[in-house]
């Protein structure tokens, strides 16, 4: 039994793979359409996809899902705790740029304000972990991604909200 996601390993969307479907095998795709083209291809049994972030708002998955027809089985609230990322070599105080998903850079908004970096959107939080090879630019992800990538967190809980969560849904092929 397979699981799709969006992302690499260390995506939150991986950690809600293992944690809500733990004896399917987690499969990483590139985007949120992906994950919806292989449910409803029957690649794989099930997709795992974002749908919401209590202090970000949407992520426009619930509306892939519903256009393709697919159904929920499940939902899941994933508690999410941001950690700004940067080479091993990196200090905070030479951080100029944070990389990450939009969905994540919204989540810390106050926090990177108050930093004085510059933001630049990516496709998701771990493939940005996987890809940072600067040291004056950091990611926004999870201790799963610095600890797969050898980056070190340079400042732990980044997100403005403390209840930070993001709620996932386990999608399926609907009746044909």
């Amino acid at each position: 039994m397979t699981v799709a996601y969006s992302g690499a390993e260390g995506a939150f969307a991986h950690e809600a793979c293992l944690r809500f479907v733990p004896r399917h095998e987690p499969i990483a795709l590139p985007t949120f359409s992906d994950v919806v083209d292989a449910v409803e291809s029957g690649s794989v049994d099930l997709g795992m996809l974002p749908i919401a972030n209590n202090a970000a708002g949407e992520t426009g998955a619930r509306e892939l899902v519903e256009k393709a027809g697919l159904v929920t089985v499940e939902e899941h609230s994933l508690p999410v705790r941001m950690h700004l990322l940067g080479m091993p070599s990196a200090k905070l105080e030479q951080i100029r740029t944070v990389v990450s998903h939009p969905v994540a850079l919204l989540q810390c908004t106050q926090t990177l304000s108050e930093m004085g970096v510059r933001t630049e959107e990516t496709s998701n939080t771990a493939v940005a972990a996987k890809m940072l090879t600067n040291p004056d630019r950091g990611v926004l992800a999870s201790k799963a991604a610095a600890d797969l990538y050898g980056l070190t967190i340079l400042r732990r809980d980044v997100h403005d909200r403390p209840d930070n969560a993001t709620r996932f849904a386990i999608v399926a092929r609907g009746e044909r």
